[in-house]
């Protein structure tokens, strides 16, 4: 009985590598067959090369030549690309001189086959700002490039007037790759699991991940940006922890005004963000949407960064110069976030959080709307839960919409809410 057992385990075994080798064999035949595949950029605008150092970089331009500047810098991924830009580049040009670039490794940017690691990320965003945009410029980040948006801000303000940063997971995690460094970096290795990881299935799982509701035409466009000549060396840098970056140093000295748009299930992913967010910040929590929210609700996010650029860093900014009256204790690391609320129209509309102040901006109360009122509900960041605002006071906003101001009950951290129930 046991050698029965014993044998059956082997050819159970055995059946399952073969069925492994042979689904190898066929993502990487089917990955030979199909590099490269047609690209284009669909991003609306001018398109640029910039000739870096390390090779040549792709991007788009779009909006006035006298409007503020905003870099858009995409996550990235197994087929990223500054396409992931493509629902909010439109409507942000019509305030800004939106800048898109494909990360070198990524898209239509040279894919060099080279050691890539955060530096050179870092290093190019750096240089795009200097030597492209010649100025200092807004940054929108996602995924770890909002690491990398951090540390340009942090070493060189200059370049760098304010941040806003899409769902930062990264910003929070330790990030190594440990032992699979080594492995994924082996040349076998690599060249059968970036075959795997870019084929149909293996796509279709990410991309459900990032929102349910994609189309066969987002699908298509990421399957060709992964089947480009040279496109998995800067991916299998990713996986392997290559691309990496602490920046909790730079998070305790950033000076600039920062914006965190979360969608609420990337939050629930992450395990904690007391006591790291940077003192001049303001965040936003959109529920019922993920990582790439900027995809999912993108005139959500647009509206939100307008709303921010118009009274959030306006609150920031005059919070943050010492009166006699003000110090340094009038600035709080632990904004409160606030939940979405359904306009009439039927389009969700991010509550803003108090502008990691103790004063959010206010232009005069407001003495009708909700006398009376006992429980209003805010989300707090620091307790991670709603909780029943704390002797809630009637505000209006400078765009004159109705607000309640108050604090959380349990640990006096400040709540915004813009709307009444």
């Amino acid at each position: 009985m046991l050698r029965r057992v014993q044998h059956l385990l082997q050819l159970l075994g055995l059946a399952v590598l073969c069925t492994v080798v042979a689904a190898a064999i066929v993502a990487l035949w089917h990955h030979t067959i199909d590099t490269p595949q047609p690209l284009e950029s669909v991003l609306p605008g001018e398109a640029r090369i910039y000739r870096w150092k390390l090779g040549h970089i792709f991007y788009k331009v779009l909006g006035a030549l006298d409007a503020p500047p905003l870099v858009l810098l995409h996550a990235p991924g197994v087929g990223a690309s500054s396409y992931e830009m493509r629902k909010i580049m439109q409507p942000l040009a019509e305030h800004y001189r939106v800048y898109a670039p494909d990360l070198l490794g990524f898209g239509l940017s040279d894919r060099p086959r080279r050691d890539f690691s955060a530096e050179t990320y870092i290093a190019l965003c750096h240089d795009f700002l200097a030597e492209v945009v010649r100025g200092p410029a807004m940054l929108l980040a996602s995924g770890v490039s909002c690491n990398y948006a951090l540390a340009v801000a942090a070493r060189s303000p200059q370049l760098c007037t304010s941040l806003v940063l899409i769902s930062p997971t990264a910003l929070f995690a330790a990030g190594q790759g440990g032992s699979l460094t080594e492995l994924v970096t082996l040349p076998v290795v690599g060249s059968l699991l970036y075959p795997l990881v870019s084929s149909r299935p293996a796509l279709r799982y990410a991309i459900k991940r990032r929102h349910s509701d994609y189309t066969m035409s987002e699908l298509d466009y990421l399957y060709a940006a992964t089947h480009q000549l040279g496109a998995q060396h800067a991916p299998l840098a990713l996986i392997a922890g290559e691309l990496a970056y602490d920046v909790s140093e730079q998070m305790d000295t950033l000076q600039q005004p920062t914006l965190i748009v979360w969608g609420s299930h990337a939050l629930n992913d992450t395990r904690s963000i007391q006591g790291h967010l940077p003192k001049r910040t303001q965040v936003i929590l959109l529920q019922g949407s993920g990582t790439y929210v900027h995809e999912e609700l993108p005139e959500t996010v647009v509206a939100n960064i307008e709303e921010w650029s118009k009274t959030g860093k306006a609150a920031i900014n005059a919070a943050s110069k010492p009166t006699a009256e003000a110090s340094e204790t009038a600035i709080s690391s632990q904004p409160a976030i606030q939940e979405d609320v359904v306009e009439p129209s039927g389009t969700p509309v991010a509550k803003m959080s108090e502008a990691a102040v103790s004063n959010p901006p206010v232009a005069q109360e407001d003495t009708q709307g909700l006398v009376g009122v006992q429980k209003v509900e805010a989300y707090c960041v620091k307790c991670k839960k709603k909780m029943a605002m704390q002797d809630p006071q009637e505000v209006t906003t400078k765009n004159g919409r109705p607000a309640l101001r108050g604090t959380c009950p349990v640990c006096g951290t400040g709540l915004f809410r813009i709307g009444h129930a």
